[in-house]
């Protein structure tokens, strides 16, 4: 078996590799004038299980022709098999035509990744209304989850209120704060477009004086952290930590986040300042099994 980091895979690839104690490769990537990608896999694959990681972030359409690219020509070198872990996929939200002519970008890339690799790892997909990754692909479909590290990294805490931005962070939220025993709520949000939300919560809680843990599986543009932070600090809470798997921080919203106060920390599913907790393990010990 070896692993190979992609281009946006790297930054964890290598140390996936050694937790699973395998060989290590990389992807070289350049570009043709005309900006075409020209790629060149570095390392030994012929009758090898091969292990593409690669994190879909900054550049979702050129990690995923990296990625169909370097698995054809991995088995065009005698790979065994091609396998994808990804510890950030794109491409997820998009699950429903809501108009007429609308491309659901998940179900249209299901099957060209279901041909192209032999087995699928994914890092917490940002699933909506498929609740599986069975239904979007026809491969070995892995889903892991970070909520064991963002549940160790707050185990320690005195009293802390788990609170979960909207209901769809609730597979985040509310299962990391059963598995260290602590009190969850959930607020409900309403959003006018991508970048203006309003939440409320749906039952009544104590904030005041306490320290306020906000969990979600990812931060995009921040706007529904700003306005839970906005709300626990009219409440009075004492501090806020907001936690997130993956950090893609667009529209500078780090910045915007780290001006209200409150402490940002992320996985370091895609490579940024706040990615303490590292998802290298999670994706080591699957290979082991």
């Amino acid at each position: 078996m070896i692993v190979i980091g992609c281009s946006h895979g790297k930054h964890v690839a290598k140390a996936i590799a050694r937790k699973a104690k395998c060989a290590y490769g990389e992807i070289t990537a350049e570009r043709f004038p005309d900006n075409e990608q020209h790629l060149t896999i570095r390392g030994s694959v012929d009758k090898r299980r091969v292990i593409l990681v690669q994190s879909f972030h900054d550049n979702p359409d050129g990690c995923l022709i990296e990625v169909l690219l370097a698995a054809w020509q991995a088995k065009q070198m005698g790979a065994t098999s091609v396998s994808l872990m990804a510890p950030f996929f794109a491409y997820m939200r998009q699950d429903k035509s809501f108009t007429i002519g609308e491309v659901n970008s998940i179900h249209a890339l299901g099957p060209l990744i279901s041909h192209s690799f032999d087995q699928l790892y994914i890092l917490d997909p940002h699933l909506h209304r498929e609740k599986t990754l069975g239904h979007i692909f026809s491969i070995p479909s892995h889903r892991l989850t970070a909520n064991p590290l963002i549940a160790n990294a707050i185990k320690s805490l005195k009293n802390p209120l788990i609170v979960g931005p909207d209901w769809e962070s609730y597979k985040w939220a509310q299962r990391t704060a059963d598995m260290i025993g602590a009190e969850a709520t959930i607020l409900e949000k309403d959003r006018t477009d991508a970048r203006n939300v309003k939440v409320h919560f749906k039952k009544k809680v104590e904030i005041k004086g306490r320290h306020c843990i906000l969990i979600d599986d990812m931060i995009s543009t921040g706007h529904t952290l700003l306005e839970t932070i906005k709300k626990l600090k009219k409440l009075e809470a004492k501090k806020i930590t907001c936690y997130a798997v993956h950090g893609l921080f667009v529209e500078g919203a780090l910045e915007k986040l780290k001006k209200t106060g409150a402490s940002v920390i992320t996985t370091n599913s895609i490579p940024n300042p706040t990615g303490k907790l590292d998802v290298s393990g999670l994706f080591a010990e699957k290979l082991k099994q």
